[in-house]
């Protein structure tokens, strides 16, 4: 029983390697800096030339007015109460 539990485990293991799908750059819609770089892992230097403005906590989850629950640090805040 245990060696055919290991080989289900095994077999789904190796098909959603092949067959699965692919996650994107920010798979958990993370609102955290480290999740905005533009190449996933990030490489060295990890913004290239330009830095990300930061206009929010990292956790700014259901923000008053907004129209969705995911914000990034770096989206531009909605309106001036927001930038706080």
């Amino acid at each position: 029983i245990v060696g055919f539990s290991q080989a289900i485990f095994f077999y789904n293991v190796f098909r959603s390697i092949r067959q699965g799908p692919h996650a994107g750059g920010n798979p958990w819609r993370a609102a955290s800096l480290e999740w905005q770089t533009p190449e996933t892992p990030p490489g060295h230097g990890n913004w290239g030339e330009e830095l990300p403005i930061v206009y929010r906590w990292p956790y700014a989850y259901s923000v008053p007015g907004a129209p969705d629950d995911f914000l990034p640090q770096n989206a531009p805040p909605l309106d001036e109460e927001d930038a706080t």
